[in-house]
């Protein structure tokens, strides 16, 4: 006799969600946007600084929906969030290593730490990502 145990995705929901919740703090970037458009900080971080605003603001609404939501539109747009958060913080990392301009004061220290700090994000991003592909979280959404 075989019976078959689900592999319940619980804990990668909540810590997803976690990851998800914590991108709150990203809305902060809209002072980046000031100084870009005050002439303060460097053009290059005026994208960057939008996606994080970006990412912040639909960050409590993905959580949420991570945690409480099944079907494919939470799935979904969990996914679309992490990519769009990784394109952001690659991007942010090529604008580090090539703006000559003034950085944000976010982004003050030396170009090697912010480098690394955004690469740990990115990770554990990419983490994220992996999680909700996995087969028990498929299941758990689209079933």
């Amino acid at each position: 006799m075989t019976t078959e145990t689900k592999k319940s995705p619980k804990v990668a929901i909540i810590l997803v969600g976690l990851l998800a919740l914590f991108q709150i703090i990203r809305i902060m970037a809209y002072a980046i946007i000031g100084d870009v458009l005050a002439g303060k900080n460097a053009e290059a971080w005026l994208f960057p600084a939008m996606m994080d605003v970006f990412i912040g603001v639909t960050a409590l609404f993905i959580a949420i929906g991570i945690w409480k939501g099944k079907g494919l539109l939470p799935w979904v747009s969990a996914i679309v969030f992490y990519a769009l958060s990784i394109s952001d913080h690659l991007d942010a990392i090529s604008v580090v290593l090539t703006s000559k301009g003034p950085s944000p004061a976010m982004m003050s220290g030396a170009p090697s730490a912010i480098v690394t700090q955004l690469v740990v994000m990115s990770l554990l991003e990419v983490a994220a990502l992996w999680a909700l592909t996995t087969k028990s979280m498929r299941d758990h959404y689209l079933n």
